[in-house]
Order: C-alpha cells, then sequence, then structure tokens
C-alpha cells in the first residue's frame, strides 16, 4: 500500500482547470448583475414608496382639512350669528326700556325713500319707543306716517308732541272707528314714499334695516323685499323672543312662481305656507301697492275688517308684483302681546266680528281664485282649516247666520271638495242653524 499522500492527489488537467475558471468569473459576473438589479430594485421600491406615501400623506392631508373645514365654517357662521343676535337683543332691551334717544339730522323731501306707515289704536305706552327704533334708522329721508282710528287714549297727543320735533312725522286722525285695513290703507294713499313698511305701532325696527332694504330694492329694481323678524311676548320688565316665520330661498322671485308664495305646497303631505300673511317685515314699492288696490273692489275695502286682512291685500300683491327677494337680515322684532286687537276679537263678546271677517275673508279667496287648480285648491284649503277653527265657538255666535250660510254654500258647490267633506261641511251648517233656531227660540 501506499502511503504517500502525494499519491492521494489528482492532477486535474489544465483545460478542465479553464474551465472552472470561466465558470467561475462567470458566475461572478452574474452576480454582480445580480446584485446591481436587486440595487436597482431596491432603490425603485424606495423611490416609488416615497412617492406613494408623498401622495397618500398629501391627500389624507387635503382629506382632513376638508373634513374639518366645514365644521369651522359652520361654527363661525354660528359665532356670527350669536353675535348679531346678542346686539339685536341688547338693541331691542335698549327700545323697550325707553333709553332710546332720537338724532336730530333728519332730511325732508317731498319724495321720501321710504314712507313708514303705522296704523294706531289706543298705543300710548308704546309709540315713543317704535318712533326711536325708526327715527335712529341711519336712512333720513324717510316720512312716517301715524293713521289713528279713532283712539280712546292719548296716542294722538302723544303724536303731536313728537311731531313739533320732528317734522317728518305724519298724523291721519279719524273721528269714528274705521278698522285696521281702511286705517292702513288711507296712511298708504297719504304717502309721498318710493317705498312703503308697514309697522304696528307696538313692535320695533332694527338698526339699519330701511337702508340695507332701500339700496337693494333699488339696485336690482325690486317690488317686494322681505326681511325675517323677532317675535316674542312683553312680560312686564322680562322678555323672550324668537326667530319668526319662514325662511325662503335668498334669490330674486319672479313671476309666475312670484305668485305661489301666497299657496300651500300641495306635493307634500305636510301642507307648508310659503310666505307669512302679514304686511310687516316687507318693503313694498308703492305704485304696486296702489296698483293692488285698485284690483280690489270696494266692497272689500271698505269692510270694518280687523282679522285676514293682510291676507286678502298679499294675495293680490303677489299676483301685482313682478320681483321679490327674502332677505336673511333680521329688521324688526315683532310684539305679540295679550291685549292686541287679535286678542280681543277672540273674546267671547267679540265672536260675531271675528267670524263675520274671517267667512268675508274666505268669500274673498272664492272670488278672487279659480284660474288655477293652485288658486282653487288654496282657498279650499283655508275654508277647511277656518271652518275647523271655528267648529267650537258656533254655539256662542248671536248674528251673521245668513251671511255665513251663503259662504258656506258657494263652497259646497266647489269641484275641489270632495263628497267626505262636502258631508262635514253640511253637518256644520246645521249646527249652526241649530244654533240660530235657538237664539230666536
Amino acid at each position: 500500500m501506499n502511503t504517500n499522500p502525494k499519491n492521494n492527489y489528482i492532477r486535474i488537467p489544465t483545460q478542465e482547470t479553464e474551465r472552472i475558471k470561466q465558470i467561475s468569473s462567470k458566475r461572478t459576473d452574474n452576480q454582480k448583475v445580480i446584485s446591481k438589479i436587486i440595487k436597482q430594485l431596491i432603490i425603485f421600491n424606495i423611490i416609488s414608496s416615497t412617492i406613494v406615501i408623498f401622495i397618500i400623506v398629501t391627500l389624507s392631508v387635503k382629506l382632513t382639512d376638508e373634513k374639518w373645514e366645514t365644521p369651522k365654517k359652520l361654527k363661525l357662521e354660528i359665532y356670527e350669528g350669536l353675535k348679531i343676535k346678542k346686539r339685536n337683543k341688547e338693541y331691542i332691551d335698549i327700545c323697550i326700556k325707553g333709553k332710546l334717544y332720537h338724532k336730530e339730522n333728519f332730511e325732508i323731501s317731498k319724495k321720501p325713500k321710504i314712507s313708514v306707515i303705522i296704523p294706531v289704536y289706543n298705543k300710548e305706552n308704546f309709540i315713543l319707543r317704535l318712533l326711536r327704533s325708526i327715527q335712529n334708522q341711519s336712512l333720513k329721508d324717510i316720512e312716517i306716517i301715524f293713521s289713528d282710528d279713532n283712539s280712546e287714549d292719548n296716542s294722538v297727543k302723544i303724536i303731536e308732541k313728537y311731531q313739533k320735533e320732528d317734522k317728518r312725522i305724519k298724523l291721519i286722525k279719524h273721528n269714528k272707528n274705521i278698522g285696521t285695513l281702511i286705517n292702513r290703507n288711507e296712511g298708504a294713499m297719504s304717502s309721498n314714499g318710493e317705498y312703503l313698511l308697514f309697522i304696528d305701532s307696538d313692535d320695533l325696527l332694527l338698526e339699519g334695516i330701511l337702508n340695507k332694504t332701500y339700496h337693494i330694492a333699488k339696485k336690482n329694481n325690486l317690488d317686494i323685499v322681505q326681511f325675517r323678524a323677532y317675535w316674542g311676548y312683553e312680560l312686564d320688565d322680562y322678555f323672550e323672543y324668537d326667530d319668526y316665520g319662514f325662511r325662503h330661498k335668498t334669490s330674486i322671485i319672479t313671476q309666475p312662481e312670484l305668485s305661489k308664495l301666497m299657496y300651500y305646497e300641495y306635493e307634500h303631505e305636510n301642507k307648508t305656507l310659503q310666505t307669512e300673511y302679514n304686511l310687516w317685515g316687507k318693503l313694498i314699492k308703492r305704485d304696486i301697492f296702489l296698483k293692488t288696490l285698485k284690483n280690489i273692489s270696494e266692497y272689500y275695502l271698505s269692510q270694518h275688517m280687523s282679522l285676514h286682512e293682510d291676507g286678502l291685500i298679499l294675495f293680490i300683491l303677489f299676483k301685482v308684483a313682478t320681483s321679490y327677494l327674502f332677505l336673511e337680515e333680521f329688521g324688526m322684532f315683532y310684539v305679540r302681546n295679550y291685549n292686541s286687537s287679535l286678542a280681543n276679537l277672540r273674546k267671547d263678546e267679540n265672536i260675531n266680528k271675528t267670524v263675520r271677517d274671517s267667512f268675508l275673508y274666505l268669500k274673498f279667496m272664492f272670488e278672487y281664485t279659480g284660474n288655477t287648480v293652485y288658486e282653487k285648491n288654496m282657498a279650499v284649503y283655508q275654508f277647511k282649516f277656518i271652518l275647523s277653527q271655528f267648529e267650537k265657538i258656533f254655539n256662542k255666535l248671536t248674528g251673521g247666520f245668513d251671511f255665513i250660510y251663503k259662504v258656506i254654500e258657494m263652497y259646497l258647490d266647489c269641484n275641489e271638495i270632495n263628497d267626505k267633506d262636502k258631508e262635514i261641511f253640511r253637518k256644520t251648517m246645521f249646527d249652526i242653524e241649530t244654533v240660530e233656531r235657538k237664539n230666536k227660540g
């Protein structure tokens, strides 16, 4: 046995050695290429990941900003709204407590920009504070028309006293009670202003509303500009109030959509009044208002109405006018008090007049509607509503039965009333006839 270690060595041929070198060399080159590719992939992944992360972060920031931007805006709007309400409340408080004084900076002209028309009946405790809220308006080129309905208190004496300090004040006196409708209309016909603003003698105007509404009306050649109001009861030295009425879209409305603001919305189950049936809170072009009166028969205009008289005027006004704008601006404080003319009409001794005024209004609605289904449906809806409201007071009636029967019969002949409702109305008529027979017997 050969134990020489050298004998264990097997010599590799030169050719095979070269081949191994070549293979090793190729492996090394492949490894370098692979390594280079891996590095490039790593770099690519880093770059692409960075880009993706950047895009995601950017979008996240943007979406987050958008998410919080709306609440910020809402909070700002709420904050601004609260500031305005607080300022208005302070001003109303000053007016109610009689701490507002007039500023002698009057502009008297033959053609004032606005005539403020105030129907008065026994309001001696409220006239001065309303007057001060008007005198403190930034728009001075106005006239202030008090139309007194034969007041039994010191209302006229108070107005005459302040006429001496402010030549813009005009007083119309009546020696007999003529009712709100005629009283207010006479104030309008005696006015000289380009626009009219009606306000009750116990209400208040807020700062700057005359100037703002007038310039908006002039700039856009508007017939009617309506603004928002606060309202509430006065309870001695304490009062509380809330927003009044409906909110509408704040773009200019023209015909035929304008006339539909007086209708009830019948597409929905809950019928909603489109606009408030009150003349106050609206700046109205004088020519349009007078044209409205010409479109109403003398029969209705001469009636001594104290209830629904605004609705009677507004229904025609919104047909005659060609343009209207609703403002989000709060412009007045409407006082709800327990001794108002409306509250007095609901007393038992005034039931006859309350019912008579309401049925006079229903008669008007029947005669002045019918050109469209919309109009007649609205008249019928109001008829049903008023009848349902008065169902419990008919037993207190002592007169006016023939007129009530006539109006109910008019509506019973109307195609828009279904058979079921007709039966209800016939029963109502029977109940009224029973009351009449009882009164006679």
